[in-house]
């Protein structure tokens, strides 16, 4: 979509509209910034006339998925989906009372891709395993991980793994710009690991705290007291 501004003039936008609402926030509050893009159509048109572009920002509901931070969240690979298993990107991580639940997706050969509304990568032996990006919807998150990675020196694998490949993981973790990067305690009721987050998690965590400047997971937290 040919949305008529330049990303220059985008980000001007976004930044004066979050100097006009920052007066807004509670301490301890933080905002999510939803930039949206759409065609337009006048009444009786046949193709589209317009573009229309929204900017909107919302307060982070933290308590969605603070507890995540400290138990790590649930792994599931269900049998079955909403959009079929190679539509990537088909939806928000489910989540529920009990404990985050999100579900790993696959492709037709058994090959696992990402969570929804998330991407999924495992750690084994000191190396993240990175699914084939040719099979998900990269994510600004995930680009982030790999530039942090290069940083601390992690190597990572980008391959097709399988969901038995996951059981025998390190340690695991899902990244969304909602929460940046998220440990993962299991996979269909399998512990992935013995600590959370585990080690090089915690460098990533660490890493992307320094990048920002401020400590995501315990402002998180302590919307929880």
């Amino acid at each position: 979509i040919n949305v008529e501004f330049d990303i220059d003039e985008i980000e001007e936008v976004t930044l004066a509209l979050l100097e006009a609402n920052r007066p807004l926030l509670a301490p301890g509050q933080d905002f999510t910034i939803t930039q949206i893009a759409s065609l337009t159509r006048d009444e009786g048109a046949q193709e589209p006339t317009g573009v229309t572009v929204l900017i909107y920002f919302e307060l982070l509901d933290f308590s969605s998925f603070a507890g995540g931070y400290r138990d790590g969240i649930r792994l599931i690979t269900p049998e079955t989906y909403g959009l079929p298993n190679d539509a990537a990107g088909d939806g928000k991580a489910r989540e529920n009372a009990g404990g985050q639940v999100f579900p790993l997706m696959s492709n037709g050969e058994g090959i696992i891709t990402e969570c929804k509304g998330a991407n999924f990568m495992f750690v084994k032996e000191g190396r993240i395993k990175l699914p084939d990006r040719g099979n998900v919807l990269p994510g600004v998150s995930m680009h982030m991980i790999l530039e942090l990675a290069d940083g601390e020196g992690i190597p990572v694998d980008e391959g097709e793994y399988s969901t038995s490949d996951v059981y025998r993981a390190d340690e695991a973790f899902v990244t969304s710009t909602r929460f940046c990067i998220m440990p993962v305690a299991s996979i269909n009721g399998y512990a992935i690991g013995d600590s959370l987050p585990g080690h090089v998690t915690t460098r990533l965590l660490d890493g992307w705290k320094g990048q920002v400047g401020m400590d995501f997971v315990q402002q998180a937290l302590d919307s929880l007291k």
